[in-house]
């Protein structure tokens, strides 16, 4: 594997780690772990249980949802489960932070260096409301595109710098994860980038980057809830030294605990891991900022004050702050009037990943063959034979015949599905559907 490392991080790394340094460094000679995480809620069990038999996967200890994979026998991302939304590919040390959050229903969750998304949609999964910010626009595309892949509805995601938004949300966030920009240390077995862009003062650069993204964060915080910070590194002025000086600033915080998982230690690239809690009690997050967006928009009495935010309300409260807002919960399609003066309603893709419409016609093609769902994938349109057009028997007709497909409901507009997870749009005329798949989400072969 790697072999041409950094002179001075392998000062530092033998210096940190004395007699455990060989067995550190005999990690760069195996190849990097892989492995998946199962999106809670929309994977039946069935299919769980039949994808880790066939693929043999393995559990990552310290992820329930989490499984290891061997490419020598599957790739995960080229099975159309993936394009459902059944589960993220990712590194299996980073797991271990959204794991550590505690989570529940009734929190609401920022995400504040979301990109690409493996916490957040690790989080989204548990939260009652999360927020998932990306300060750089090109990679909070990438954010929303992989979470409407997995069909969350419960997310605002925006493209922000920290403290643009510590200045408008104030003490409202149950839980902030905080998965830092750091040197990257854990990916040096798997990118060799990672290797390139490594040097000291790059180290120094992000222990200040670090540090301004922990004091947004803090402003952000309510009272008695917890920090979780990040990172994919090994140094220590990134993790335990930045965790001790944020509490030397921040007496008010209790650190509750903080580890390092080492490749040589467990299987994964690495990475650090610390929870801090502020002191005191407030209201849960989702009825604090909804007292807050209540008075923005100059409302009085109880609305918004029973801590029923909707991530549609906080999405339009942050635009009206200047906040670049992608995607809140979820992206509904539009009603128009045609030439005879009639309504139709145009779906959106991520109604149908999430399974939810405006005006919802019933009707889909559930897709059991793999060759014909790729052609699906690849943005062709399909020609189904013996569709029925009186459309009463057609899901067991088609289904008993073994077309490969089950088609039911009328002409017009239908879900596509894969063994009954959805993937996208099609519009139907006689056998024919036309294809709505994104023609940026298509696969080339």
């Amino acid at each position: 594997m790697i072999r041409n490392l950094p002179e001075e991080y392998l000062k530092r790394m033998k210096a940190s780690l004395s007699e455990d340094y060989e067995a550190f460094l005999s990690c760069y000679e195996r190849p990097a772990e892989k492995a998946l995480r199962f999106r809670p809620g929309r994977v039946r069990e069935e299919t769980r249980e039949k994808l880790i038999r066939e693929w043999k996967l393995e559990a990552v200890p310290w992820c329930s949802d989490g499984y290891y994979y061997s490419e020598d026998i599957v790739r995960p991302g080229l099975s159309p489960y993936h394009d459902a939304g059944l589960f993220y590919i990712q590194e299996p040390s980073a797991m271990i932070t959204a794991a550590s959050a505690d989570i529940l229903p009734i929190h609401l969750v920022l995400d504040l260096c979301a990109a690409p998304g493996g916490k957040s949609t690790q989080a989204a999964a548990a939260a009652g409301l999360l927020v998932s910010n990306e300060p750089i626009p090109a990679r909070a595309r990438i954010l929303s595109s992989n979470i409407e892949r997995m069909g969350f509805v419960n997310t605002v995601v925006t493209s922000a710098w920290p403290d643009e938004l510590a200045g408008i949300l104030p003490e409202v966030f149950d839980r902030i994860i905080v998965d830092a920009p750091c040197s990257g240390e854990g990916m040096m077995r798997k990118d060799e980038t990672a290797v390139e862009e490594w040097s000291e003062a790059n180290v120094r650069q992000c222990v200040a980057r670090q540090e301004e993204i922990l004091e947004a964060a803090s402003v952000m915080l309510r009272p008695g809830g917890k920090i979780i910070y990040s990172t994919c590194t090994f140094e220590y002025d990134e993790n335990e030294g930045q965790i001790r000086s944020f509490l030397m600033r921040h007496p008010e915080y209790t650190l509750l605990g903080q580890h390092t998982l080492y490749p040589h230690q467990v299987r994964g690239e690495g990475h650090f891991c610390a929870v801090l809690q502020k002191e005191g009690i407030s209201c849960p997050g989702i009825q604090g900022l909804s007292e807050i967006v209540r008075k923005a928009k100059g409302k009085k009495g109880r609305s918004l004050s029973d801590g029923s935010l909707k991530p549609e309300d906080l999405g339009a409260f942050l635009k009206k702050q200047k906040i670049h807002v992608l995607r809140a919960g979820l992206e509904k399609g539009e009603t128009k009037e045609d030439r005879k003066g009639r309504n139709y309603y145009t779906p959106t893709h991520a109604e149908a990943m999430a399974k939810s419409y405006e005006s919802d016609p019933g009707a889909k093609l559930n897709i059991t063959d793999p060759d014909l769902c790729l052609r699906y994938l690849k943005g062709e349109s399909l020609q189904l034979e013996d569709a029925d057009p009186a459309f009463g028997a057609a899901e067991e007709k088609n289904g008993s015949r073994g077309l490969g497909y089950v088609l039911s409901g009328p002409e017009g507009w239908l879900t596509v599905y894969y063994d009954g997870y959805p993937l996208g749009l099609g519009k139907r005329t006689g056998n024919t559907i036309k294809n709505h798949y994104p023609k940026g989400l298509r696969r080339l072969s």
